[in-house]
């Protein structure tokens, strides 16, 4: 099974649960997380990483992974660099041949890069504080993300979360 699921919501809207949720479900793989906050929730899973690793080592270390969940945790730190975009891409281009499950976190969905929606199975969309008339922009050419977006900030439940398969 490989997969990219992103997941995007503000602060305490539950992404690292859902994250917590989909993991208990794949028990038998080995778990590869990058949590620069040290969310405790994550302690429950075996993380096959170097904690005092930094996110360049972290994404090299990757390269050869197989049959694994690969989770980034706050996500936006890792399009920041060259070189750690083309070692991201190489990882979703591979993502059917090495079977990992990759997991993106972002805080916004203006930071999630569009390139990366091309590779994604599954956006599940809560509340962010994006702007949506740049949502709107941005994200012209992917209608349903835009309402999806727009149906999660209309909800009054802090934690609605909305799936959008791609």
């Amino acid at each position: 099974m490989s997969k990219c699921i992103i997941i995007v919501g503000g602060t305490g809207t539950g992404k690292t649960t859902e994250v917590c949720k989909m993991l208990t479900q794949l028990q038998s793989r080995p778990n590869y997380i990058f949590d620069v906050n040290n969310e405790q929730k994550y302690t429950l899973f075996s993380n096959k990483w170097d904690k005092n690793c930094d996110f360049e080592k972290f994404i090299e270390s990757l390269q050869n992974v197989k049959n694994s969940n690969i989770i980034f945790e706050e996500a936006t730190i890792f399009f920041s660099h060259g070189s750690s975009t083309t070692q991201i891409k190489k990882l979703l281009v591979q993502k059917r041949h090495t079977n990992n499950i990759l997991f993106f976190n972002f805080h916004s969905l203006r930071q999630v890069p569009l390139f990366i929606l091309d590779f994604c199975d599954l956006l599940i969309l809560g509340k962010t504080k994006d702007n949506p008339q740049n949502i709107r922009i941005k994200f012209e050419e992917f209608e349903q993300v835009y309402t999806a977006f727009n149906e999660a900030r209309a909800d009054e439940n802090q934690y609605v979360k909305k799936y959008v398969k791609l």
